[in-house]
């Protein structure tokens, strides 16, 4: 972290109000300065984090904007790759033809290995579960981060894709406090509930995780 020391004189205050010492310094990346005695934030000076550049319509800040998407763990690459688009260029049909020829090779060397192939299957069912049950995104980003763990502790090996992403589900709704029972994920998957819930408990064993008891208040509003 970048901190240097302040000058008192721009300060509001000659000594912090909760120590009373007149020692501070100021936190360049967060803007704050603060008591090096206590560590009580004596002020903060707002600084814009937003982009230099300004959009009066919605089409103004498509094209100015540089940023792809936001980092997420509901895509098999975080969403961290590139695409080729082809469509809206236009050129000659050999143009075009070496367009369509980088973009498909772009698109399979976005999923070169066998793991990248299986979270790209795992984590579109994945979308279509959530979609089926309303749940929200973080609980969609949890069971992501989830099966991840599956994956690099190879608990996938010789079990069903679909059974794996409907326990991952499970577990992720009981981490996130969603109250779902393993019969809606087994009708939403087409899964037999007892296999469900081996594989919940197979995740819970080797991946160490702790999960609350659900009360049954709590299945009142279902």
């Amino acid at each position: 972290m970048n901190i240097q020391r302040d000058s008192l004189e721009s300060l509001p205050a000659k000594k912090c109000r909760e120590c009373g010492a007149s020692s501070f310094i100021l936190d360049q990346e967060s803007a704050e300065v603060v008591c090096t005695n206590c560590g009580f934030v004596v002020t903060t000076r707002l600084a814009n984090r937003g982009p230099e550049w300004r959009a009066f319509t919605s089409e103004q800040r498509t094209k100015r904007i540089r940023v792809g998407a936001p980092h997420t763990f509901t895509i098999h690459d975080k969403g961290l790759s590139t695409k080729i688009d082809w469509h809206d260029i236009s050129g000659s049909p050999e143009k075009r033809a070496q367009l369509h020829r980088l973009r498909r090779w772009q698109q399979r060397s976005r999923v070169s290995s066998s793991t990248e192939r299986n979270l790209t299957v795992a984590l579109s069912e994945m979308h279509r579960m959530a979609d089926a049950l309303n749940l929200p995104k973080n609980t969609l980003e949890t069971a992501s981060v989830i099966y991840r763990k599956a994956i690099k502790k190879r608990l996938t090996r010789g079990r069903s894709i679909s059974g794996m992403v409907v326990a991952a589900l499970y577990l992720a709704c009981r981490q996130c406090g969603l109250v779902r029972t393993v019969e809606e994920l087994s009708r939403a998957s087409g899964f037999d509930k007892k296999e469900v819930a081996c594989n919940y408990r197979l995740l819970v064993r080797k991946l160490s995780f702790s999960v609350a008891h659900v009360k049954p208040s709590q299945y009142i509003t279902k």
